[in-house]
């Protein structure tokens, strides 16, 4: 009995593993744009291809080196929302166009309206937000990701962008 259910531990960790591995869809930021493969032409229907981008400052009395290997605790005790940048959207792309590979520009109009402020403000909306911009911190959230919950970046001085992935759990 006991090597039965040492079995069905290691097949269930196993299909957990391959579960997690598989659903882990491509999410690519540039300063310009972003992909996201965990969009899709379903969940525009439900508003579910959401982003909220929310610019971050360094916390006072903090440094914070983005091009060292950062940790989930040093990102989140170190970094705090800028309340002068939020924005968020719900995608939507046109007839015959793929998620997969669809560039979602922030300096260039997408189609679609992104709101400012809160979720709850319907007034400020515009069809483009600019470019991220160096020497700056922003936090992408709502990216339909099943293991990542936050993914943190850092433009820096030559515009490269330095990702920082914050996932699921208590770290």
């Amino acid at each position: 009995m006991k090597s039965y259910c040492k079995i069905l531990i290691t097949a269930g960790c196993i299909f957990l593993c391959l579960f997690t591995a598989c659903s882990n869809k491509k999410v690519e930021i540039t300063s310009e744009y972003i992909i996201n493969e965990n969009w899709n032409k379903a969940n525009e229907e439900a508003l579910a291809n959401s982003i909220t981008i929310n610019r971050m400052k360094v916390r006072e009395d903090s440094i914070i080196n983005a091009f060292s290997d950062l940790d989930q605790s040093e990102l989140l005790s170190k970094l705090e929302e800028d309340s002068m940048f939020m924005h968020y959207t719900n995608i939507r792309i046109k007839e015959g166009e793929s998620y997969s590979n669809k560039k979602i520009y922030f300096n260039r109009d997408n189609g679609f309206y992104w709101g400012s402020k809160s979720r709850n403000n319907s007034i400020d909306r515009s069809k483009k937000i600019g470019n991220l911009q160096n020497n700056n911190w922003y936090k992408f959230s709502n990216l339909g990701t099943i293991v990542v919950q936050y993914i943190y970046v850092y433009v820096d001085s030559i515009n490269h962008v330095h990702s920082f992935n914050v996932f699921h759990s208590n770290y």
